[in-house]
């Protein structure tokens, strides 16, 4: 059964778990005294209070000895909840030092990872209420038996996203959509329950892989434990991330690295590969695509619902405000509505063909990242993105014509020569509402920078390799008198037949 406080204020049921809790320790005892090093009384309660708030979930469920009634409780209940325990384990067995691990493993707690049913799902208000519940429909059964599971990883707390997020508070939902990362990466254990699956083998069918949300999920928690549709393990290990078998199987389906799902870090390096990894998922609500993402790159970004693709366009600026990685920019196909420099969504990062997907290995610009690839200071301004780039003028070859009777179709093959004896023609398909420039160009994007360090200055370029580039366009209508960035189905590259220096060109796309 299921009961749950409103709140702090609900004292009665804050008593009743705490004669719960209480019947496991012994009184209360002082410890006003500093001897030898060991904590005060203020001392565990400050500790205490620092890691409720700023480190754990804003309301969590108490798992009774019984598994059997589950508790909602805010933060100030919590700390209440638990200062007696608190104070005995640690007044007597840890010095101020060791405190911060101990109030931590004894506050210890589960999270769920899991899709969202349709209709039936338990809700903050549904728990919050004080009655019983019977867990009878399949989202409270669900729930009592992720808990269950909480129990035994030792853990008396747990948090599901249905029912432990007031998402009538848009201020608790921010705090929740923000920290979720942070709140998975600190629980003990993610249980994370497949709907679809009766073993490994049904992976490549499961839906959970497919889901926004459940990225970071996978990616957060050091310790993490899959159960099928019956709830039974699928592995015999007690933290799946040390199995092999299960390693190599989530690889397989997700695309990541070992390597990146056992010490994935959070923050804008290789932004690129993590957009490719979030192209292969969906969301409910349009704008979760990019607030899905908050977390994995570790960026700050305010959430406004209704704001549809704005939210993504907002997430690159954020991006490209900090990041100084050039293959942010090795994208293609349909912009932003708002910004034609942005990409409407992380589908853009999949449009390679085979020379640029040698181009953008990361064994490959791994190596070159010492010489200084590019203009590491690109940046948004009002005029659009500013990047400086090695610039070659081209002439539009003229464009086969159509067939009669062909589908009229949106797109056309182009072929761009150049002046100079330098460069290779350089084709694409782009959108055809683009042929009417007068002027064309190519703009170079991971030239090899001067070690001056300067703006201005001269990039180099050599025969051997491939280089990203954009196709652009100009005309007496484009803004400013400037380039336009072309649409192209897929990234373009460009080759030398010679090696080049030549100054760059700064650039507002």
């Amino acid at each position: 059964m299921f009961a749950a406080p409103t709140g702090h204020e609900a004292d009665r049921s804050a008593n009743n778990v705490a004669e719960d809790v209480e019947s496991n320790v012994e009184d209360e005892i002082s410890c006003e005294v500093d001897q030898d090093g060991a904590p005060t009384e203020a001392d565990i309660m400050t500790v205490t209070a620092e890691l409720v708030f700023n480190e754990m979930p804003s309301h969590l469920l108490y798992i009774s000895d019984d598994y059997e009634t589950m508790t909602l409780i805010d933060r100030e209940t919590l700390v209440d909840l638990f200062r007696p325990e608190l104070i005995r384990v640690c007044k007597d067995l840890v010095s101020k030092d060791e405190l911060p691990d101990v109030v931590r493993r004894n506050l210890r707690y589960a999270v769920l990872s899991h899709r969202w049913l349709g209709v039936g799902e338990p809700t903050f208000q549904e728990m919050s209420v004080k009655r019983n519940h019977q867990p009878t429909r399949p989202g409270l059964i669900k729930l009592h038996n992720f808990c269950q599971k909480a129990r035994e990883y030792g853990c008396r707390l747990a948090w599901s996203d249905t029912c432990c997020i007031d998402k009538r508070s848009s201020a608790e939902l921010d705090e929740a959509i923000r920290a979720m990362f942070k709140w998975y990466r600190n629980a003990e254990i993610c249980i994370v329950f497949l709907a679809d699956s009766s073993s490994i083998s049904d992976f490549s069918e499961e839906v959970w892989f497919q889901r926004g949300w459940t990225l970071q999920e996978l990616l957060a928690p050091p310790r993490i434990k899959f159960y099928d549709r019956h709830w039974d393990e699928l592995s015999h290990s007690r933290n799946d991330k040390e199995d092999h078998t299960m390693l190599e199987a989530l690889s397989r389906v997700t695309g990541i690295s070992r390597q990146n799902l056992l010490y994935f870090s959070p923050g804008l390096v290789d932004v690129r590969e993590k957009m490719i990894w979030a192209s292969k998922r969906r969301t409910t609500r349009i704008e979760d695509i990019a607030y899905s993402l908050i977390g994995i790159l570790n960026i700050s970004l305010s959430v406004a619902y209704g704001e549809g693709e704005r939210a993504f366009r907002r997430l690159m600026e954020a991006i490209m405000q900090a990041c100084r990685e050039w293959q942010i920019l090795a994208w293609a196909g349909p912009h932003s509505p708002f910004q034609a420099s942005i990409p409407r969504s992380p589908l853009a990062y999949c449009a390679f063909d085979k020379a640029s997907v040698n181009l953008l290995l990361p064994d490959r610009y791994i190596t070159d990242r010492p010489s200084k690839l590019g203009d590491p200071f690109f940046t948004m301004t009002k005029r659009g993105l500013e990047l400086e780039v090695i610039l070659v003028e081209m002439m539009l070859q003229q464009p086969v014509p159509r067939q009669p009777g062909v589908t009229e179709k949106k797109t056309q093959a182009i072929r761009l020569i150049s002046d100079s004896a330098s460069f290779h023609d350089v084709t694409a398909r782009c959108d055809i509402t683009f042929l009417p420039f007068s002027q064309w160009a190519v703009a170079i994007v991971n030239y090899q920078a001067d070690e001056s360090g300067k703006r201005g200055g001269i990039g180099k370029l050599k025969p051997t390799n491939d280089y990203l580039c954009f196709v652009l366009g100009s005309s007496i209508h484009s803004a400013y008198g400037g380039w336009q960035k072309v649409e192209t189905q897929k990234i373009v590259t460009i080759r030398t037949k010679r090696e080049v220096y030549q100054q760059v060109t700064t650039v507002w796309l």
